[in-house]
């Protein structure tokens, strides 16, 4: 049989690999990204703003699903967008050595990150294809630890390579050497991938055999791209504003993404309903626009949830305070004592939160997930809300008395992690809880973007009030912003049994 008739694999021939490389383009996105730009002097406003900027392809990724579904399979997405991503971090060790590295590399960071969460979107669709049922619960943990392996790779080994690099030829040479070095093992994975992951039988795009006329394929584009262009104008145009205006406070954020959301649900929950209703009543139905009305019924219905403004409300700002933090950790770590930092090396922030760091936030989610699996959701939210924002003291702590002791900066860091990886484990339970249900797939894809949203927004003008108020200011500010996090807790309604690990029945 030719390789290319197989419709099985040994799963642990492809499954390490695939999700080593879902995460590795991810954490270059969100994470190394902002210490590249520190290493080039980057202002903090600008990192967090630009950078947070970034989350909008993830926050896309519910609108963009159907359209991954319905054209070509996921075995193509998947290999196709890991060449893209592949091109584009040449793209990126080619642009940082420029003049004006600042715009291109931003825009292949763009670029790199449709593809990821395209990718995103294929493997996991690929993965359900791929497996049995009973290979895709087995798999599970595989798949997350191959994940995070990709993360400690990425802001950990990558990140203490580009600091040593640093001392020796320049922090520029330095990041374009990480970048094409990575660039290089993408590619890799690409031809590796490109012979050796199966072809089911059912991977097919859902158009498939059904006759679709360009107009009718540009409608379908173009709807999604005028979308997607609006929504964006409206995030940067906002933000700009604000920042024209001095007015950066994350109060502002809370009131912009209020009103954000309460048009997007008025917008799905009478005009797109009536364009739905109006079509399933029409006698003529093209079938191949099926598929993207299904779509849209889902978002209606989702938007229609009983108690929809507290699931929203829980979604957006369960990690308000999270959103803010994360972007700023690196800067701090390393900007030097006189700013306000704690003045660590490139290479020793590597250590510090790309290494000890995710590790604890690992360890936080696995422990999480146990406790969850034994008393239910509902018992473990209050403490999982209390744990995931008391470690949060640990950076007014390190901001105000910028210790020198690198133990106890692990120490300090890996608290806070872990305390976020532990807490963030209801915050997942809690999605997959209201995706139960008719078009389960649909609703936890619309979750997942409603998450991106909450971590964009507040990112974006984080960066901004701590260059006015300072490190020690911001991480107060930060306590502050955990108010909305338990106000949101206390109004979301849970089943007592959800999330419990069900007894088997006792056999005779």
């Amino acid at each position: 049989m030719s390789d290319q008739k197989v419709t099985s694999r040994n799963p642990w021939a492809w499954i390490p690999t695939l999700y080593f490389a879902e995460g590795i383009p991810y954490i270059m996105v969100m994470s190394v990204s902002v210490m590249m730009y520190k290493n080039l002097g980057v202002s903090n406003t600008d990192i967090a703003f630009f950078t947070s900027l970034l989350y909008f392809p993830w926050f896309l990724k519910f609108a963009w699903g159907p359209f991954v579904d319905m054209f070509k399979t996921k075995r193509f997405w998947t290999i196709t967008m890991q060449l893209i991503i592949g091109v584009a971090l040449f793209g990126i060790a080619l642009s940082i050595t420029t003049s004006i590295y600042w715009h291109l590399t931003l825009i292949v960071f763009a670029l790199m990150a449709f593809a990821s969460a395209t990718h995103d979107i294929a493997a996991d669709g690929f993965y359900m294809l791929g497996l049995k049922e009973d290979q895709q619960a087995a798999f599970v943990g595989v798949r997350s630890t191959f994940y995070r392996l990709a993360t400690i790779f990425g802001s950990g080994v990558l990140v203490v390579i580009a600091g040593e690099l640093s001392k020796t030829i320049g922090v520029k040479t330095a990041w374009s050497s990480v970048f094409i070095f990575t660039a290089v093992l993408f590619i890799i994975l690409f031809f590796f991938h490109k012979f050796m992951l199966p072809y089911p039988k059912e991977d097919e795009g859902t158009l498939k055999g059904k006759k679709l006329s360009g107009s009718q394929i540009l409608m379908l584009f173009g709807g999604f791209i005028l979308f997607a262009v609006v929504v964006y104008i409206l995030f940067v145009g906002l933000g700009y504003i604000l920042s024209a205006f001095k007015v950066v406070s994350p109060w502002n954020t809370i009131i912009s993404t209020i009103l954000l959301v309460v048009l997007f649900v008025i917008l799905f929950r009478t005009f797109v309903a009536t364009f739905v209703e109006k079509f399933e009543q029409s006698e003529i139905k093209n079938e191949a626009m099926l598929p993207f009305i299904e779509f849209l019924k889902a978002f209606v219905i989702f938007m229609k949830k009983k108690n929809i403004w507290n699931i929203l409300g829980f979604l957006l700002f369960f990690r308000f305070a999270e959103a803010q933090l994360v972007k700023l950790v690196q800067p701090f770590l390393i900007d030097p004592r006189t700013k306000g930092g704690l003045g660590l090396t490139t290479s020793e922030v590597g250590i510090v939160y790309g290494t000890v760091g995710i590790i604890a936030l690992t360890l936080g989610g696995l422990i999480g997930g146990y406790v969850i699996s034994k008393k239910g959701l509902k018992w473990w939210l209050w403490p999982m809300v209390l744990i995931m924002h008391t470690p949060d003291l640990a950076f007014v702590y390190l901001s105000h008395y910028q210790p020198t002791n690198f133990v106890l900066i692990n120490l300090a860091v890996a608290a806070e992690q872990f305390g976020y990886g532990f807490g963030f484990t209801a915050y997942m339970m809690f999605m997959i809880m209201i995706s139960q249900g008719e078009h389960k797939t649909a609703h936890y894809a619309i979750c997942t973007g409603i998450m991106a949203l909450g971590m964009m927004l507040p990112g974006m003008y984080s960066g901004a009030l701590q260059e006015q108020i300072g490190y020690p200011g911001f991480f107060e500010w930060v306590l502050i912003s955990t108010i909305p996090g338990f106000i949101v807790a206390g109004l979301v309604k849970i089943d007592p049994e959800f999330g419990k690990k069900k007894e088997e029945p006792a056999t005779t």
